[in-house]
C-alpha cells in the first residue's frame, strides 16, 4: 500500500509593511507610475505574484498569490502570508521610488505571531532579524522615532509585532491626513465556516462565495476583487474611495486562519464593533486578536479610535495593550477567546502558544499613560462589568509611570 502523503501546513499569519512617501520632485502619480514589469519584479523578490487588480482614481489594489498589494501615489502597502520574503522587496522598492523622485517618510511593519516560525526564511526568522533588516533602510530617519514592540501576552493567542520609524513631519496635520487601520486575526475557525472556502463540487464562483459567506456586506459599496484558490483558500480586496478592505483565509483544519483588515481615512472606516461581530458570524473563530491603529493621534476621530464598546457574545477577554508611538501614532491591541478556548490554554487544537522573539522596549512619557487610561476607560466603561472597571483602573493607575507598554491579562471568567 502506498504511503499517504500528508497535506503540508501553510502559514496564514501575514507580514505587512506600510511605507509613506513624500512626492518631492515626482509627478502627482508618484508610486502609481511604477510599471507592471517593475511591480512584478518586486513581487518576485517577495516570492509571490500578482493574480488580479482593481483601480480607482486614488489607488491601485492587487490580489496576490499570497495576500495583497495596495499602491497609492505616496503610500505602499504590501501584505503577504506563507513563507514569502516580504522585506526582501523593500531595498528595490526604495531604489525604484528614488528614480521617480519619491522619498520615504515613514515605515510601519506589523505582523501577528507566526504559527510556524521555524519555516520562515531570513529576515523573517525572528522579529530581532526583521528589526535589524529594517533599520538598515529606515533607522537613520530619526533615531528617537524608531521603535519596535511586541504587544500582547505570549500564552494568550497571537502577539502583535510592531516596527515603526519615521520623521516628525508626519505629526503635522497640514502635511498629512491620518490613516486609520483595523485588523482582525482569527485562528481555530469553525469547521462549517472553514468549508465555505474550499473548491468542492458545490463551488460556483469566487463572487458567489463572497456573497454566500456574507463577506460582501462587510464594506458596502466597495468594488470587490476576489479569488478562491485550488483546492482551498480565499483572498479578497475591496476598494472604496481612498480606503480598502482585504480578507485572506487559510481554511485547513489544524492551522486554520483568517484575517480581515480595513484601512483608510476616517470616512473610509466602519464601526469596529459591527465588523468584529460580523467577522465572528462568518468565521466562528476559537481565538481572535484585534489591532486598531492611527498614525496621527491629534487627527479628527483619533481620540476614541482603539476603543471597543462591547464584547462579542460568547467571547472572553484575554489581554489588552495600548501603545503610544513616538512618531505620532497609537495602536491598541486586544486578544479574545471563546469560553472553551479561554479555559483550555493547552488545547491540542491550538498551536499558537509560543514565546515572543523580542520584548517590548522604550520608556513611556506621562501623556501616553494618561492617553492609555482614557482609552481604557472609553473601552471598558460601557461594558459596566467588574473586569471592565478593573481594566480602566489598572490602566489609569499607570498614569505618570515610567513603563510605556501597558499589558494586562484578565483572569478567565472575570468578564
Amino acid at each position: 500500500m502506498a504511503d499517504v502523503i500528508p497535506n503540508p501546513v501553510f502559514e496564514g499569519s501575514e507580514k505587512r509593511v506600510e511605507i509613506d512617501f513624500t512626492l518631492g520632485t515626482a509627478p502627482a502619480s508618484g508610486l502609481r507610475a511604477l510599471t507592471r514589469e517593475q511591480l512584478d519584479e518586486l513581487m518576485t523578490l517577495a516570492h509571490c505574484c500578482i493574480v488580479s487588480s482593481r483601480s480607482n482614481e486614488q489607488f491601485d489594489a492587487y490580489v496576490l498569490s499570497e495576500s495583497s498589494l495596495f499602491v497609492y501615489p505616496t503610500k505602499w502597502v504590501l501584505k503577504t502570508c506563507g513563507t514569502t520574503r516580504l522585506l526582501q522587496s523593500v531595498p528595490r522598492l526604495l531604489e525604484l521610488a528614488g528614480q521617480l523622485g519619491v522619498q520615504p517618510l515613514r515605515c510601519k511593519y506589523t505582523r501577528a505571531s507566526f504559527l510556524f516560525p521555524e519555516q520562515q526564511p531570513f529576515p523573517h526568522t525572528s522579529f530581532d532579524d526583521e528589526t535589524a533588516f529594517l533599520d538598515q533602510f529606515f533607522g537613520h530617519m530619526d533615531a528617537g522615532d524608531r521603535q519596535s514592540y511586541v504587544l500582547g501576552e505570549q500564552f494568550h493567542g497571537l502577539q502583535w509585532h510592531v516596527y515603526i520609524a519615521g520623521r516628525h513631519a508626519i505629526n503635522d496635520p497640514a502635511d498629512h491626513k491620518a490613516t486609520f487601520n483595523l485588523e482582525l486575526c482569527m485562528t481555530e475557525l469553525g469547521e462549517k465556516a472553514a468549508k465555505q472556502f474550499f473548491r468542492t463540487d458545490k463551488f460556483v464562483s469566487s463572487a458567489q462565495t463572497t456573497k454566500d459567506t456574507g463577506i460582501i456586506y462587510l464594506k458596502p459599496g466597495a468594488v470587490i476583487d476576489d479569488y478562491v484558490f485550488e483546492p482551498c483558500g480565499y483572498s479578497m480586496n475591496g476598494i472604496d474611495r481612498s480606503g480598502f478592505i482585504t480578507i485572506h483565509v487559510t481554511p485547513e483544519m489544524g492551522f486554520s486562519y483568517a484575517s480581515v483588515e480595513i484601512s483608510g481615512h476616517l470616512d473610509d472606516m466602519v464601526d469596529p464593533d459591527g465588523l468584529i461581530a460580523a467577522a465572528i458570524n462568518i468565521f466562528n473563530p476559537g481565538k481572535m486578536s484585534v489591532a486598531m491603529s492611527v498614525d496621527h493621534v491629534n487627527a479628527d476621530g483619533a481620540t476614541s479610535w482603539g476603543a471597543v464598546q462591547s464584547l462579542p457574545s460568547g467571547y472572553m477577554p484575554q489581554g489588552a495593550t495600548v501603545q503610544r508611538l513616538a512618531c505620532g501614532g497609537r495602536v491598541a491591541y486586544y486578544t479574545l477567546g471563546t469560553a472553551v478556548a479561554a479555559k483550555s490554554p493547552d488545547s491540542p487544537t491550538s498551536i499558537l502558544h509560543h514565546s515572543a522573539s523580542l520584548l517590548s522596549v522604550s520608556a513611556f512619557a506621562s501623556d501616553s499613560d494618561q492617553e492609555a487610561a482614557k482609552l481604557a476607560t472609553t473601552t471598558c466603561a460601557p461594558l459596566a462589568t467588574a473586569a471592565g472597571i478593573a481594566l480602566a483602573q489598572l490602566l489609569g493607575a499607570r498614569a505618570g509611570a515610567s513603563e510605556e507598554n501597558v499589558v494586562l491579562g484578565w483572569a478567565v471568567g472575570a468578564w
